[in-house]
């Protein structure tokens, strides 16, 4: 495939450009555009042409969390609950002549894996339109950003990679990322208790104490994550609710006195219309394109609770001082360092205008930005909900998958998200892939083999640690197994695994140790050939084969 595509990639559409390519080395390619007749904005055309077979495996990102694309170019299945373009998120239905999907395509054709992708994403995102006949179009977006006659575009840059392994292919796409958009760096992996899952927007003073005293008994698990509900309104972070009668300082000063450590949640980027920073300054919000405001929901995918929600334009100074404001208050006063970013894709929507001009990528980065410059030297933040090429290089940790819920359904549902995203780990920065819970709560039901094939597909994720129960409802076996994933986190390891996603392997580099991870993701039992100990339950497993129910897992560990 290579560098014969590229000589189609001088093709546009609009006729309004003229290009020129420059090879960067290391198959990386930017195309410099200067604009020749009429002011440009929207998009520009990079690449149509037929690179695969129909029956041709492949995997394609979203731009947003939840958007994902699997299956074969014939017959494409989302991954992702909300797809980027089908409703809730796109008020459109998916055009059924191609499906659309962001930075990069991977897909295997003739033996050898065929990556297709942006490295970089300061300014604009890529664009892939995949057709069932193993056609590609891919489209450089500009939205937001408005060009004259005369002016000098230059594209993200991209790459086209190739390779028997898969892994070595995405591992080497990750180290051209980095070479555009430095990771930050976070000295170990996060653990810790997180509010959502037991109490949702009803956190409580009560609540908090409760899990706070349960946490004094296990020395390894270190943030009390403070997930939603503190506030009066999206916006008005600073104002608390009356659920925190002490006083929201007393609650978090009380959790650095019993030696653990704040973690806080907030959706910097949106406000509600009932936020009094709403009332107060809407001249601090993006616009649509004719200038007046507008809330999400008539653009996109309008939120989840305290609606409606209008994006922060932070090419304004006012925007940008606010939220550096309010990031001092809960980092320099309270001493808060762990930052969950939330509904982060509401700073990056198409269709709002900003006042600089800035694209919609330059104003979610900006947000970013500003944010780190008050919290980013000590500090851990977390993007969620967020666009994923546009936060490269800014957080130090990213949510990979969809909100946990505790059902068979769900537990599969974001375990192959996160697997599907497993090689950005580590990589780009350190995967999210929700909390651990391992008990029902309400109308969420699930068997044991459930929650051991939830249990170990946390496990081999290698990512951020979190639990989501009540604590005090869980009971020694579940502290203990908890211990050990957190036990193997701290190895220096290696985390390899199958294309199905049935099989991953943790090696110790330091020892001999291994741990194979085995997931039925099938409704009858499987057997699988290993020896050694069941890793959860230390319980000795010398047959040559091992039985592992349908819809469950295990992982064992041999030395």
């Amino acid at each position: 495939m290579s560098d014969n595509y590229l000589l189609k990639i001088l093709k546009d559409s609009s006729n309004n450009c003229s290009f020129s390519i420059i090879n960067k080395g290391k198959n990386e390619y930017l195309i410099r555009k200067l604009v020749t007749t009429y002011d440009f904005t929207g998009s520009l055309h990079l690449f149509s042409g037929k690179v695969a077979d129909p029956e041709d495996k492949l995997y394609a990102e979203g731009f947003q969390m939840l958007s994902q694309t699997g299956g074969t170019f014939k017959n494409i299945e989302n991954i992702g609950r909300c797809p980027d373009d089908e409703p809730p998120y796109s008020h459109k239905n998916r055009n059924p002549e191609y499906k659309e999907a962001y930075n990069f395509i991977i897909f295997k054709h003739d033996g050898l894996w065929h990556l297709l992708g942006f490295t970089s994403c300061e300014h604009y995102t890529g664009l892939f339109k995949i057709f069932r006949d193993g056609s590609l179009q891919i489209d450089l977006l500009t939205e937001g950003k408005e060009f004259k006659c005369g002016d000098v575009i230059e594209s993200e840059y991209f790459t086209i990679l190739e390779g028997t392994n898969k892994a070595q292919v995405l591992k080497e796409f990750a180290s051209l990322i980095n070479t555009h958009h430095t990771p930050l760096k976070f000295d170990h992996t996060p653990t810790g208790w997180c509010s959502w899952y037991c109490y949702y927007a009803n956190l409580t003073e009560h609540a908090v104490y409760t899990n706070l005293d349960e946490m004094k008994e296990h020395d390894n698990l270190e943030y009390v994550q403070l997930d939603d509900g503190y506030q009066t309104h999206m916006g008005d972070w600073l104002n608390f609710t009356d659920k925190f009668p002490s006083g929201f300082e007393r609650v978090v000063s009380d959790i650095l006195k019993a030696g653990k450590k704040p973690a806080l949640w907030l959706a910097p980027f949106i406000a509600s219309e009932n936020s009094e920073l709403f009332k107060q300054h809407p001249d601090w919000f993006a616009t649509a394109l004719d200038g007046n405001l507008v809330s999400a929901d008539k653009i996109t995918y309008g939120g989840w609770r305290d609606l409606n929600w209008y994006p922060l334009d932070f090419s304004k100074a006012e925007a940008v001082a606010y939220i550096q404001n309010v990031f001092s208050y809960f980092h320099d006063k309270l001493n808060i360092k762990y930052f969950k970013l939330d509904a982060c894709y509401w700073g990056a929507i198409n269709g709002y205008k900003f006042a600089s001009g800035n694209s919609r990528i330059d104003n979610y980065r900006e947000g970013l930005k500003a944010i780190l410059s008050v919290v980013g030297k000590d500090s851990f933040v977390l993007g969620c909900n967020a666009p994923i090429w546009p936060s490269l290089g800014l957080v130090h940790a990213m949510r990979v998958s969809d909100d946990i819920q505790r059902t068979r359904f769900w537990i599969e549902h974001d375990a192959k998200e996160t697997f599907s995203r497993q090689w950005m780990n580590r990589e780009l920065w350190i995967n999210d892939p929700d909390c651990l819970c391992l008990r029902n709560f309400e109308n969420q039901i699930a068997a044991e083999e459930d929650f051991n094939f939830h249990l170990c597909a946390i496990l081999v994720s290698g990512g951020v640690l979190m639990l989501g129960d009540s604590l005090k409802e869980l009971e020694p076996k579940d502290f203990n197994r908890i211990d050990k994933i957190i036990e193997v986190q701290k190895w220096d390891k290696s985390i390899t695994y199958d294309d199905d996603f049935t099989h991953f392997v943790i090696k110790d580099n330091n020892s001999s140790r291994k741990i194979d991870v085995f997931f039925n993701w099938i409704n009858q039992p499987i057997s699988v050939k290993a020896n050694g100990n069941d890793l959860f339950t230390d319980l000795p497993l010398d047959e040559k084969e091992i039985t592992i129910a349908p819809f469950s897992a295990k992982a064992v560990l041999s030395e």
